[in-house]
C-alpha cells in the first residue's frame, strides 16, 4: 500500500473534474469512493475492489481531459524487446617508488546484450520479465506503478561477465570482445534501480502516457518534475580462479555499493499528429547516501600432498608449484565500508510512442550513471538500454 501513498495528495480535488457518484461527491474523497465499491461484494474480494476503484480513479482525478485521455480497457500487455549495456568500472592504482605509481582499471560489462520479454499492467501497475539470449546471459524482473502525476520503477537485472577489459597505464591486457581464454568463474554482477517522479504539471502532463500508454497524451505539454533514486550493485569476483584479478585489484574481490540520489529537472511532452507522442526527460541528480563495501582477500597455496609448505625447501616450494594439483585460493575474507563525499549524478529518458485503437507501439531509450569508490578501488556503474515494445490493451 505504499505504492499508493502518492494518491493522497490528489484525493482532495476530484469533484470538479472527474463525474462521480453522489455519494462519493458528499464526501469528496477518493478512498470514501472506494470503499462504496467494495459494499455488497465478498469479503475476501473487497480489498481488491478497493483497491481497484482507488486506481481507476486516481489517475483521472486531477487530468484535464482537453490534454490526456483514458483508454477504457483496463489491462494491457506488451511484447518486449531490449539492447543494454551495463558495465562495471573498477580501477586502482599501485604506488612503486622506483617505477612510479601503475594504475589499473577493469572493466566488467555484458556485451551489447539482447533479450525478450512480456509485461503485464493494470491501468499503469503491472510486472515484467526479460531474459537475454545469444552470447550472454543474465535477466531482467521490472515493476511499475504510475499514476496522473507519478511513476514509481522498479527494476532487478543481474549479467555474468566471463572476460573483462583489462589495462595497465593505458595497455590493454585483455579484452572482452576479441579474448577467447574466458574466466573459468564469470564477474558475477547484479543491480537494482528503484526511481521515482512527481509531475508539478500532472493536469496536462502524463508521464505514463509515455512510458506504460495507460493514459495518452493528447496536446503538447510539459512540467517540472522533481524525483527520487536509489541504487544497489554488487560486482563479485573473488573464486579461486580469479585469483590473479584479485590480486591486481589490490586484494579487493568483491565490491558492493549503494547510493541514493536527489533531483530536479523538466519533462515535455510533443504530440506532433493524432496518435503519435514523442517525450523526453532530463534530470539532475544530487547523490546524498553513497557508500562503498569492498570485500578484500588474502591467498594461499594448497595442495593434497603438501601438508606444510613451510617446511619445504626453496627447491621443493619450486617443483610442487608446477604441480597440477597446486592450487591458489583466496582466504580470510574482510570487509571495508566507506561513505563516499555528495557526487552529481545524472537520469535521462526519451521515449517515441503511436497509439492505434486498442494497440500501441513504444520505443525508448535510458540512461543512469554512478560513481563510487575509496582509497582501494573507485569506479563507476554505467546503465543505458533501449526498448521496443508491442502492446495491447483488453
Amino acid at each position: 500500500m505504499l505504492i499508493l501513498a502518492p494518491l493522497t495528495t490528489m484525493a482532495q480535488d476530484i469533484s470538479a473534474t472527474l463525474p462521480i457518484p453522489a455519494l462519493a461527491q458528499k464526501d469528496g474523497n477518493l478512498f470514501h469512493m472506494a470503499s462504496e465499491s467494495a459494499k455488497g461484494k465478498p469479503v475476501l474480494l473487497q480489498p481488491l475492489y478497493w483497491v481497484k476503484t482507488l486506481i481507476d480513479s486516481s489517475a483521472v482525478a486531477t487530468i484535464d481531459r482537453n490534454y490526456i485521455e483514458q483508454p477504457k480497457p483496463a489491462w494491457a500487455i506488451e511484447a518486449r524487446g531490449t539492447l543494454n549495456q551495463s558495465t562495471l568500472k573498477m580501477e586502482t592504482t599501485w604506488e612503486d617508488p622506483v617505477e612510479g605509481n601503475v594504475n589499473l582499471w577493469a572493466k566488467s560489462k555484458n556485451g551489447l546484450s539482447t533479450s525478450a520479454g512480456l509485461w503485464l499492467g493494470y491501468r499503469g501497475y503491472g510486472f515484467g520479465y526479460s531474459k537475454e539470449f545469444g552470447q550472454t546471459s543474465g535477466s531482467t524482473l521490472s515493476f511499475g506503478a504510475m499514476g496522473g502525476s507519478f511513476g514509481i520503477n522498479l527494476r532487478i537485472s543481474s549479467y555474468n561477465s566471463d572476460m573483462p577489459d583489462l589495462y595497465i597505464d593505458g595497455m590493454k591486457l585483455s579484452s572482452y570482445d576479441e579474448d577467447d581464454d574466458r574466466l573459468e568463474d564469470p564477474i558475477k554482477v547484479r543491480t537494482l534501480f528503484l526511481d521515482g517522479y512527481y509531475m508539478l504539471n500532472g493536469k496536462h502532463f502524463s508521464y505514463a502516457a509515455a512510458y506504460d500508454n495507460s493514459l495518452i497524451q493528447r496536446r503538447s505539454a510539459g512540467s517540472i518534475v522533481v524525483g527520487g533514486m536509489y541504487c544497489h550493485s554488487r560486482a563479485d569476483y573473488s573464486a579461486d580462479s580469479n585469483w590473479l584479478l584479485t590480486v591486481l585489484m589490490e586484494g579487493v574481490g568483491k565490491v558492493k555499493f549503494s547510493q541514493g540520489s536527489i533531483g530536479a529537472g523538466y519533462a515535455y511532452n510533443w504530440v506532433p499528429a493524432r496518435g503519435w507522442l514523442v517525450s523526453a526527460m532530463a534530470m539532475p541528480m544530487l547523490t546524498l547516501y553513497n557508500r562503498t563495501t569492498e570485500y578484500m582477500y588474502d591467498f594461499d597455496l594448497v595442495n593434497p600432498n603438501v601438508k606444510d609448505w613451510d617446511a619445504l625447501s626453496e627447491d621443493e616450494v619450486m617443483e610442487w608449484l608446477s604441480d597440477e594439483d597446486t592450487k591458489i585460493i583466496t582466504v580470510n575474507e574482510r570487509k571495508e565500508t566507506s561513505n563516499n563525499k555528495v557526487k552529481l549524478n545524472f537520469d535521462a529518458r526519451l521515449s517515441v510512442v503511436y497509439n492505434f485503437d486498442r494497440w500501441y507501439v513504444r520505443v525508448y531509450g535510458h540512461y543512469n550513471q554512478f560513481r563510487y569508490g575509496n582509497d582501494f578501488v573507485s569506479g563507476r556503474v554505467t546503465d543505458w538500454t533501449a526498448n521496443a515494445s508491442l502492446g495491447f490493451r483488453f
